[in-house]
């Protein structure tokens, strides 16, 4: 493997990294897809169109009517100019849409979902389902999950389809949040492309604890994802409780898995304790659901599973981050979580809205909302960051939007049910408002193509207005993100060596690593060019003390031909040093033990002359030859022995190995 073994054990205990420089990649063009339509327009979804890249498919929840519908936006122009409609009502069962997501078949068919309610009951509400087969120019449908509605309400849907070739190839799954309380994560799954669906399943049931008075809702936010092996997952926040009986609870994130297409279930799983519910600067709610992705190609990291999500580090509770895990053994275990984001470590900044995708070649890409750009942390961007290495590190982080967003110019939606109460103020446990920005936002990656679409105040006329934006870009070459070590950090000569994050693709990329002892670099001690992220080579060149290092990555050869700023400078203080100290006793570091060691000994002394000579880089004084931790008349005797009777001054170990 190109990639060490060892450091795997070393990233994933690192939560945090000191790097705040952000990759001199241009801001992308930033395209308005809704064009000044009144109302809110949030919780976008996209794809590039797979069998003709310049075609580009947007839908998301939209006001403009003054009540809930899907919007959707199609440009044919790879993303510079965008036809905005509503869907027909045609498509329409019952008055209200909301909740619009979107998925792709093998073959290249765009598969759009949405929840379709009646306003005037709580518990008429279908998952429709929408295919077209010519990037969105027409569509088929609306087919349902269910042909009837149930005494419940169906909420927060996702969905799926298998892409993998395999013996599921072309089945689609959705999984959804079924109300009322307690509620419940259900699933479905459709093998005629849409047309029909079997009978839903239960994957996340309720629990019942006499802690909390009766049952426990299951959770929200389920995701479907599928295995390079053709497994199913389901993901969800939720609420897990003490096994052993006991009290203890926390939010988390639980998977449920099937590997007969769905048919099956094993039973849900924890896999980490989150923050779960919270709210940033103007009132914005925010979540710990998990986004995933699969690798799913042939290449060197197929099969792994990746999950996503926001939440705060212990200590820190108004900076939230995006955090990492994968699975590298389809989800029976999963690594320590890494941050994605590359803001500065200290400050109230949050990341939130996240959402990640994976290619062809398995380069995964993330999109999110940031606060980092405004002194205050108030108003937010967007910004996207991507993993090379399957996971492994994530790139330094580059601004997506052009312009800020300002939470003072969010809204909350009205939308009534007959009872009076508000859709977004249906208040149960673990079931929050809908925030106002919705609740996920839009990114797709085909090659090298990228595309987001989010939601946006530029062109607000006041608060309850908001548009959809969009941009699109190449996969950048990012300045690199050092990420070992920790910026001062005090390392050992025989540690891990220096890492830092691939910034470009793997074997495609190469660095220039600079280290030297001056922050400016006038004359580096070490000036070379590596093919690797990683330079564990012994630093048997440096002396203990403290360093500076700094990277620059090109494209290889034949591929792109670019390079990036320097990375800024990282610190470490090195102690430990190794060296060849094979010659103990050569105090003048001369390549010798002769008389002129004895004169430089007696010197040093007896007579107080502090100009011992030593070894270069040595961790004891090489004087030191009865490795006592001093230099004395003992070893002034030890060195006439050896040097003019030839006696073996000591049974002693080499210093260097000491």
């Amino acid at each position: 493997m190109k990639r060490s073994a060892w450091f795997v054990l070393v990233i994933v205990s690192i939560l945090v990294t000191w790097s705040t420089a952000t990759a001199d990649v241009p801001i992308p063009m930033n395209r308005w897809v809704t064009a000044g339509q009144p109302g809110l327009q949030n919780e976008e979804q996209m794809w590039i169109c797979p069998t003709d890249t310049t075609i580009t498919i947007i839908n998301h929840r939209d006001f403009r009517l003054g009540y809930r519908q899907i919007g959707l936006g199609r440009s044919t122009t790879n993303g510079l100019i965008w036809i905005d409609t509503l869907i027909h009502p045609d498509y329409q069962i019952f008055p209200r849409q909301s909740d619009p997501v979107m998925t792709v078949n093998s073959s290249g068919d765009i598969i759009m979902c949405y929840l379709d309610y009646d306003p005037n009951y709580d518990d008429r509400s279908h998952l429709a389902f929408l295919v077209s087969d010519d990037c969105g120019e027409t569509w088929a449908g609306p087919t349902t999950v269910s042909p009837t509605t149930g005494f419940y309400f169906e909420d927060k849907q996702f969905i799926t389809c298998d892409r993998t070739g395999g013996t599921y190839d072309g089945n689609v799954y959705i999984s959804w949040t079924r109300f009322p309380n307690p509620d419940r994560i259900m699933f479905a799954r459709s093998t005629d492309g849409t047309q029909t669906f079997e009978d839903t399943i239960l994957v996340g049931p309720t629990t019942t604890s006499t802690c909390f008075g009766g049952p426990i809702d299951a959770g929200q936010f389920s995701q479907p994802l599928v295995g390079k092996d053709g497994a199913v997952y389901v993901f969800w926040q939720a609420m897990t409780i003490d096994s052993t009986g006991g009290c203890e609870w926390c939010r988390s994130i639980r998977f449920n898995k099937s590997t007969d297409g769905g048919v099956t279930w094993q039973g849900d799983r924890h896999v980490r304790c989150v923050e779960g519910y919270n709210s940033v600067d103007g009132g914005i709610g925010v979540y710990s659901q998990p986004t995933t992705e699969a690798d799913i190609t042939n290449g060197p990291h197929a099969g792994n599973i990746y999950l996503q999500w926001r939440d705060t580090k212990d200590g820190a509770p108004y900076d939230s981050d995006i955090f990492f895990m994968r699975s590298l053994d389809t989800g029976h275990t999963w690594s320590e979580p890494i941050v994605v984001n590359d803001d500065p470590v200290s400050g109230e900044v949050d990341q939130f809205h996240n959402w990640l995708v994976a290619n062809e070649e398995g380069i995964l890409a993330s999109l999110w909302y940031d606060q980092r750009v405004d002194p205050a942390h108030y108003k937010f961007d967007v910004f996207a960051g991507y993993s090379y290495d399957g996971g492994e590190t994530w790139t330094s982080n580059h601004r997506i939007s052009s312009e800020s967003s300002s939470p003072s110019l969010l809204s909350s939606s009205q939308d009534d049910l007959p009872n009076g109460d508000n859709l977004d103020d249906i208040q149960i446990p673990l079931q929050p408002t809908a925030g106002l920005i919705g609740e996920y936002i839009a990114l797709t990656c085909v090659g090298d193509i990228v595309a987001a679409a989010w939601t946006d105040t530029r062109n607000s006329t006041g608060p309850g207005d908001q548009e959809v934006y969009s941009a699109r870009w190449h996969l950048p070459l990012t300045d690199p993100r050092l990420i070992y070590p920790l910026d001062g950090e005090t390392v050992d000569v025989d540690g891990p060596g220096l890492f830092w994050a691939t910034a470009w693709k793997e074997y495609e990329d190469l660095y220039q690593l600079q280290i030297d002892d001056d922050n400016g670099f006038g004359s580096p001690e070490i000036d070379l060019t590596v093919t690797d992220n990683l330079y564990d080579d012994p630093l048997t060149g440096l002396s203990d003390g403290l360093w500076y290092w700094r990277i620059k990555a090109f494209g290889s050869p034949g591929g792109i031909a670019e390079e990036t700023d320097w990375s800024e400078p990282g610190s470490f203080r090195l102690e430990g040093v190794s060296c060849d100290c094979g010659l103990w006793g050569d105090v003048n570091a001369d390549a010798a033990i002769n008389p002129v060691d004895v004169v430089y000994m007696v010197n040093y002394v007896y007579k107080s002359i502090d100009n011992l000579v030593q070894p270069p880089l040595c961790p004891l004084p090489a004087g030191d030859v009865d490795c006592n931790a001093a230099v004395n008349p003992v070893d002034v005797v030890h060195f006439v022995n050896y040097v003019y009777k030839g006696i073996t001054p000591f049974p002693c170990v080499d210093p260097c190995a000491l």
